[in-house]
């Protein structure tokens, strides 16, 4: 019974996750540079916030995922969701890195994801 539990909590994460995810805000963006010393860096880090809430996410029944800005695919790989369903793992197909977040929120309608300090608003595309 315990078993069927998990399996069905594991299975309601990755019916909930797999889709298409549009990031539509961004908190605790580190830019490095406290407070921005000019315009040129003003208008960068406004490039930055701009970039990342452009992300769509999209994950696979397959355990595959999809990183796009502005519609251009920048990373793709696997991903995984810890047996709590609570942490999402991504690996990148390129095996230079595992990135992990915490989930937040997992709805139909709303995903947020953290990894510290950073905080990802999605909804679905």
């Amino acid at each position: 019974m315990c078993v069927l539990f998990f399996y069905s909590c594991k299975n309601k994460t990755q019916q909930l996750l797999t889709k298409k995810w549009d990031c539509v805000n961004v908190d605790n963006l580190d830019l490095g540079n406290e407070p921005a010393a000019g315009l040129q860096d003003s208008i960068n880090n406004q490039k930055i916030i701009a970039a990342m809430e452009s992300l769509t996410w999209t994950f696979k029944d397959n355990h595959e995922y999809e990183c796009s800005i502005a519609g251009r695919v920048t990373v793709q790989g696997s991903y995984g969701i810890t047996e709590d369903g609570k942490t999402l793992v991504c690996t990148p197909s390129t095996k230079n890195s595992i990135n992990s977040y915490y989930i937040q929120t997992l709805t139909e309608n709303d995903l947020v994801l953290s990894s510290a300090p950073l905080v990802l608003h999605f909804k679905p595309h």
